[in-house]
């Protein structure tokens, strides 16, 4: 009995993450041509020059970084997972909406807890092009929970919003809802 309660929350966190990927959506307010997007964010990464295996996250070179390397930036980071269909049917609209929110100082990051292997292999196969990172770890040690997550960071580091689910990220709507998130309160 003990074993079995010893289970029980890796139990539920792995029914959360299966059952989240049944493409329903929630929002909860707390082919990419961005080659100058990616290597932006390469160069970011390897000015930090991290130990991977310390790091909370690492790039597909295996570079590690945190996401304070990106100081100054606003920072989406979307949670992924290869065996996702609705996170998979979603990295065409992310990729929009990174092209779209390059020049307002925003980074996009699609993080995976994946094997570096699984994920270059899915990309290759899929021909997804962006800044694909591997989590270290695995996503309920870091607090998600469910995928595809979203969170958003503003410049100072602060998580302004999270969204659970999968979204068009690339319409007039979401777009502006990004944009909102990181403007803050209305005056």
């Amino acid at each position: 009995m003990p074993a079995i309660r010893s289970l029980l929350p890796l139990l539920l966190t792995s029914f959360t993450l299966l059952s989240s990927c049944s493409g329903e959506n929630t929002a909860t307010t707390v082919a990419m041509d961005n080659a100058a997007e990616t290597s932006d964010v390469a160069s970011i990464i390897a000015a930090a020059a991290r130990n991977a295996a310390e790091s909370t996250y690492q790039d597909l070179e295996g570079r590690g970084f945190e996401l304070s390397d990106f100081a100054g930036k606003k920072v989406f980071v979307n949670y992924w997972a290869t065996w996702c269909a609705p996170c998979i049917r979603e990295i065409p609209a992310l990729n929009n909406a990174a092209a779209a929110l390059e020049s307002e100082n925003f980074v996009f990051l699609l993080a995976s807890d994946e094997k570096l292997e699984t994920i270059t292999n899915f990309l290759t196969e899929r021909q997804f092009s962006g800044n694909f990172v591997k989590l270290n770890g695995y996503f309920g040690a870091h607090g998600i929970v469910a995928v595809p997550s979203s969170l958003l960071y503003d410049e100072q580091g602060n998580l302004v919003q999270t969204w659970a689910g999968a979204f068009e990220w690339d319409t007039p709507e979401m777009l502006a809802e990004i944009r909102a998130a990181v403007a803050g309160p209305a005056p």
